[in-house]
């Protein structure tokens, strides 16, 4: 990301928490039957490394290398490799528009709910197929929030969840990209193409709508009725039967 950009959820301890719940074996299901032992990996932010560290053990011996633009994710995906006793993955601070690697460096590279937040995704694919190797395979997931389910249906909640998304806007980021991944690879440069999609079921619905009433509250300047939209989803979220998944797109592209 850059100056044109900021990282929507942020990186407060509702944030953190929300990231440290995800998993290689459901988040990169669909490029793991493509990994194998002794593979280079690029994982571009990796945010606090739950993920890392299950690509790791996919192509160990093989070395993952994973970056993140946020300084103290760094420090905590470190400190989350060293709890697994891992030691073939390196952390690094740095940018998908810039990534501090020579041509052709990879064999595979993985990114988990980066895009949305770009201002200049392209830029970003391109960059990502500049460092694979010939025949490297990028894996690229994203949400599209247009296809998320939410229950009990509640219109101040839906209200709510469309303020999210002009917030993501307004910040650079474009909440509805996981639809035009298939198109970005395409125009990046990349061949044989393949999509799917998946839904992440939020097992704690609270901690979820808390994270986006933080980031309402963080950002007020930006939006209109703050307080009504965080009331809206606080009280949602606390009947014991909500229910929100998010819709994520899966795509793959090969490095010609």
């Amino acid at each position: 990301m850059d100056k044109r950009e900021i990282y929507t959820p942020g990186y407060g301890d509702a944030a953190v928490r929300y990231m440290q719940r995800r998993h290689a074996a459901r988040d990169a299901a669909f490029l793991l039957p493509h990994l194998k032992p002794g593979m280079t990996l690029l994982d571009c932010g990796c945010g606090p490394g739950t993920i890392t560290i299950g690509l790791a053990k996919a192509v160990a011996p093989g070395v993952v290398t994973a970056v993140d633009l946020e300084h103290s994710q760094i420090a905590v995906a470190e400190q989350t490799a060293v709890d697994h006793g891992l030691k073939n993955v390196r952390f690094k601070a740095a940018s998908v528009y810039q990534l501090p690697f020579p041509d052709r460096s990879f064999d595979a590279v993985y990114s988990h709910a980066l895009f949305e937040h770009l201002a200049d995704p392209l830029t970003a694919a391109r960059e990502i197929r500049r460092v694979l190797k010939p025949g490297g395979i990028a894996g690229i997931s994203s949400p599209d929030w247009s296809g998320n389910l939410m229950a009990p249906s509640d219109p101040s909640m839906e209200q709510a969840i469309q303020a999210y998304w002009q917030l993501q806007r307004l910040n650079g980021g474009n909440p509805f990209v996981g639809r035009g991944l298939g198109q970005l690879l395409q125009a990046a440069g990349f061949a044989r193409i393949s999509l799917s999609a998946m839904y992440d079921c939020y097992e704690d619905v609270g901690l979820f709508i808390e994270l986006l009433a933080n980031r309402f509250e963080a950002e007020r300047g930006k939006l209109a009725d703050v307080d009504k939209h965080c009331k809206a989803m606080r009280t949602w979220a606390k009947q014991p039967v909500a229910m929100f998944a998010q819709s994520f797109v899966e795509a793959i592209g090969y490095a010609p």
